[in-house]
């Protein structure tokens, strides 16, 4: 009984270990997430996946120039980090024209976990420029993950 516990309780925690890593490294830049045609929504959606959290940032509201707040639905993603941040003090939006700002709400889930989704909102840049940045520092001892969406 000995015996076989210990042949079956190191194949058994290698397999559970195994389905919850990420068999692919990390890819620190955004990444564009395929989408299926017609779904604008999805092909907006940048993602990044290091350090065992993958992060998904797709822009609610990109294409209103005159909307108010600028919005961006963000999803994370581990079987390993506790994902108790304060987004609102952890993300910036900036554009290529040097412009940056805070998020005035996160509105999602408190606390941690390993599963969390949520609503940043940006006040609305004065002047766009070509490139809208958003950052997020300090998830799971990554200094910078960056997000970049073309806007003009």
């Amino acid at each position: 009984m000995k015996k076989a516990f210990s042949i079956l309780f190191p194949l058994l925690a290698g397999l559970f270990l195994s389905a919850c890593g990420s068999s692919a490294g990390p890819t620190p830049a955004a990444t564009a997430t395929p989408s299926e045609p017609g779904s604008p929504t999805t092909s907006l959606t940048r993602t990044n996946d290091e350090a065992l959290v993958t992060v998904a940032i797709t822009p609610l509201n990109l294409d209103e120039a005159s909307a108010s707040a600028l919005t961006f639905k963000v999803v994370f993603d581990t079987h390993s980090v506790d994902l108790n941040y304060d987004l609102a003090r952890l993300a910036t939006l900036s554009s290529s024209t040097g412009e940056i700002v805070e998020p005035t709400t996160w509105t999602g889930a408190p606390g941690g976990g390993h599963h969390k989704e949520g609503v940043l909102a940006f006040p609305q840049l004065k002047n766009r420029g070509q490139t809208l940045t958003l950052t997020l520092r300090g998830i799971a001892d990554v200094p910078e993950r960056t997000f970049t969406w073309k806007v003009n």
